[in-house]
């Protein structure tokens, strides 16, 4: 489920799912790179120091997705997907990833444990970020 997010939103969210996140980008042969990320918002966009492996992804392949995990068992996940780029920050090679869609996910209960639930294999419990629904 990818739903529009507004860069007002992400502030919102960043407040409770905090800075601290996984980035996914994709190498050459398309598998998926994996790295964790201190992000700071700056206006519409997310910044964090980017790895040499990012950097090369990213100029091939510049749509990536941040994972921001769960507090607590059960609890949502943020995922955002940005269109990224690499910039030159003050310590370095930055990304800049301007966010394109979102969600709040989280696994949905089995259907055992929701009486009259259909195939619950299928099903997940999602919730667009937008502040009304945060």
């Amino acid at each position: 489920m990818s739903i529009p997010v507004a860069p007002a939103d992400i502030a919102g969210q960043l407040e409770h799912f905090g800075t601290a996140a996984y980035i996914v980008t994709v190498r050459d042969d398309a598998t998926p790179h994996i790295g964790h990320v201190t992000l700071r918002l700056e206006g519409e966009v997310l910044r964090c120091p980017a790895s040499r492996s990012a950097v090369a992804n990213v100029a091939q392949r510049p749509s990536v997705s941040v994972l921001w995990p769960p507090h607590e068992p059960g609890g949502y996940s943020m995922i955002v997907d940005a269109a990224a780029q690499t910039v030159d920050g003050t310590g370095g090679a930055e990304l800049e990833l301007r966010p394109t869609s979102g969600v709040l996910h989280r696994p949905a209960p089995a259907a055992s444990d929701v009486a009259g639930a259909p195939d619950a294999a299928c099903a997940a419990d999602c919730a667009p970020l937008c502040s009304t629904h945060a």
